[in-house]
């Protein structure tokens, strides 16, 4: 078998056989399966339209938060826009990047179901509420004496709310019903997601009635808003073409135009793949416009609504050159820039802790990067729990990149501005691979308690496909909580002091900066930390208990003590790091000191990221077997 090529009847990387497919339970999502050799190349390619769509739609939907000329009913629909556009790419891309990565394309009947469930949903809502930005258009250029009063805040909110609800009955009746048929032959689904019209092809019987029903609701979802927004802009063209002044032409049409572009991007491709005759000739055709309107269309969005948008490019220049916004409201000022004192308090000591910093980095990035390198070339480490490790070695080297590089440039440069949005970002990939962390040593927990607990069990419970769907859960499952949670804080008023005393963004010393009551946000915090860390925590515990409880009634001391080697080095990286985050963030606010803060972060951020690697291999006789031989082939 050629590598990357999917095959139902494929076995384990770690020679477990793989479920038959033959069942009720199982498709398989080919994807692109016929371009095997290219398969990690389309992974980075589509990892990095993935960020790019969060970044850029992210971007939107807090500038338009924060900056107050843009808390019009136009911006708030774009913003939910982009939130829409995040939710319909999460649906199917991470989904395809697991099965890119994992080379194998096997997806539950549930899951398969759920993730049409939600695409057509979130679908649905993209379609309503372009409509709804076309009606707003109409109003403002047609009607603007009473735009104001048409447009009022209640109705937009009415009008978003309606565009995600309206929809919701009609698709999740659609779902159920396309997954009511009988699927007796081919499981292979020739798409990378679960989408109509390869899955109606899969089905036995008569599906006349069932492929009715998807041209109705396709005429419903699709069709009609496209038909209202055409109406809109027939009206909009007519009274713009009326008006005696050219500027004003030109201002009406270019308030339209990135709109206009999106609508004609997502409904053209969309309307061709729903309501074209269905052929098995079309399939690479049906891929080719599934990718345009899941994919490149949102990854298009955020650049069509900035770099056509002055008003868009004007709050995108006061973020990245850290101007304040002044509100209408009041006099006060909103801070969109802050300063990182970090070690400012001790100047005369800061080259010497760049150099310090500077080395403990390049320890970690060559440390880790040598596990990896050796779990990777070693067949004796080809294991679950080396697998875990090598994955594990990756996050710790994210994890520093976030903090310490900033840090570096901060002590190297002496200027410790950072403006919101880098403060966000720098935030929102803290909170997102710590949570990535405190999830992938739970999952490292577990293999440990399976590999002693249950070790007859072992190779049939952690085989390679588990073990991947394990490793993407801990990726990606935090993203969505910890981006809500960054946007959540900087949706704060900062209009006091813009001093940060530490040395990134972290949430207590930002918490202590923001005005009003953050009683909240705080209370979200604790809520977050129980989920990510506390919870995982306990599990480990209890994981351990079980470990400790079967190791101790082994008759062999030997046993023993090799059930207990397995296990000291995970258990002491868990202490660590589990402990000082733990303390930062689950103790009281009035109890959190600023210096005992930022001594913690460095604990958990920097010092134990350093130390994982020699407790991994000063303790472990298979990875330090693995780097003699490596060292060996280097120096003969």
């Amino acid at each position: 078998m050629q590598p990357g090529r999917i095959n139902v009847q494929k076995e384990s990387r770690w020679s477990v056989p793989a479920a038959n497919l033959s069942t009720r339970t199982d498709f398989v999502l080919l994807g692109f399966s016929d371009v095997p050799r290219l398969h990690f190349f389309l992974f980075g390619v589509f990892l990095l339209i993935y960020v790019i769509i969060l970044v850029g739609n992210g971007t939107i939907i807090l500038i338009t938060h924060v900056e107050p000329a843009l808390h019009t009913p136009m911006y708030l629909f774009i913003s939910n826009f982009s939130f829409v556009e995040i939710c319909y790419v999460s649906v199917t891309l991470p989904r395809m990047l697991v099965d890119l990565w994992t080379l194998d394309g096997t997806i539950s009947f549930f899951a398969c179901a759920a993730q049409m469930g939600f695409f057509l949903v979130s679908g649905a809502a993209e379609c309503f509420l372009l409509a709804v930005m076309a009606y707003d258009r109409y109003v403002a250029i047609c009607h603007p004496l009473q735009y104001p009063a048409i447009m009022n805040r209640k109705v937009c909110v009415q009008l978003v709310a309606g565009s995600w609800v309206s929809g919701f009955p009609f698709q999740v009746g659609q779902m159920c019903q396309i997954f009511s048929m009988s699927f007796c032959g081919s499981r292979r689904i020739n798409h990378y997601f679960c989408d109509i019209p390869p899955l109606l092809k899969l089905a036995c019987g008569d599906i006349v009635l069932n492929e009715i029903v998807v041209y109705i609701l396709a005429v419903m979802v699709v069709t009609v808003p496209f038909t209202l927004i055409l109406v809109s802009y027939i009206r909009i063209i007519s009274t713009i073409m009326k008006l005696s002044s050219s500027t004003g032409r030109s201002k009406a049409f270019s308030t339209c135009s990135s709109h206009l572009i999106v609508v004609v991007l997502f409904y053209g491709s969309g309307s061709i793949t729903y309501l074209k005759a269905q052929s098995k000739e079309y399939e690479k055709t049906d891929k080719l416009l599934a990718l345009f309107y899941t994919i490149l269309t949102p990854m298009f969005n955020p650049m069509i609504y900035s770099l056509r948008n002055k008003d868009v490019m004007v709050a995108l220049k006061k973020f990245f050159h850290g101007e304040k916004i002044r509100t209408e409201a009041s006099n006060a000022t909103t801070v969109v820039e802050f300063v990182l004192l970090g070690f400012s308090d001790i100047p005369h000591q800061q080259w010497i802790l760049f150099g310090t910093f500077l080395f403990i980095y390049a320890v970690i990035l060559m440390c880790n990067s040598i596990i990896i390198l050796i779990t990777k070339m070693d067949s004796a480490l080809h294991v679950p729990m080396y697998f875990f490790l090598s994955n594990f070695s990756f996050l710790e080297i994210c994890y520093v990149t976030a903090t310490v590089p900033r840090m570096l440039l901060d002590l190297c440069m002496q200027k410790r501005n950072i403006s919101l949005l880098a403060c966000a970002t720098q935030m929102c990939f803290v909170l997102i691979l710590g949570g990535v962390e405190c999830l992938l040593l739970l999952v490292m927990a577990y293999d440990r308690y399976v590999a002693i607990c249950h070790p007859l069990l072992y190779p049939l419970i952690m085989n390679h496909k588990f073990c991947a769907q394990l490793v993407a859960a801990s990726w990606i499952s935090g993203i969505p909580v910890e981006v809500g949670q960054t946007y959540q804080i900087f949706s704060l008023s900062f209009c006091g002091s813009h001093i940060i005393n530490h040395f990134f963004c972290d949430i207590p010393p930002i918490l202590k900066l923001a005005c009003g009551d953050t009683f909240m946000n705080e209370l979200a915090v604790y809520v977050v930390a129980v989920l990510f860390v506390l919870l995982p925590f306990l599990l480990i515990i209890a994981s351990y208990g079980k470990i400790i409880t079967t190791i101790l009634r082994m008759s062999s001391a030997s046993g023993r003590a090799k059930a207990f080697s397995t296990c000291s080095s995970h258990l002491t990286v868990v202490v660590l790091f589990y402990g000082t985050a733990t303390i930062t963030y689950l103790q009281p606010k009035p109890n959190q000191s600023e210096g005992k803060g930022k001594l913690l972060s460095l604990f958990y951020t920097i010092f134990i990221p350093t130390l994982n690697p020699v407790i991994y291999t000063l303790r472990n006789k298979d990875i330090m077997l693995a780097l003699r031989k490596l060292l060996t082939k280097l120096l003969p």
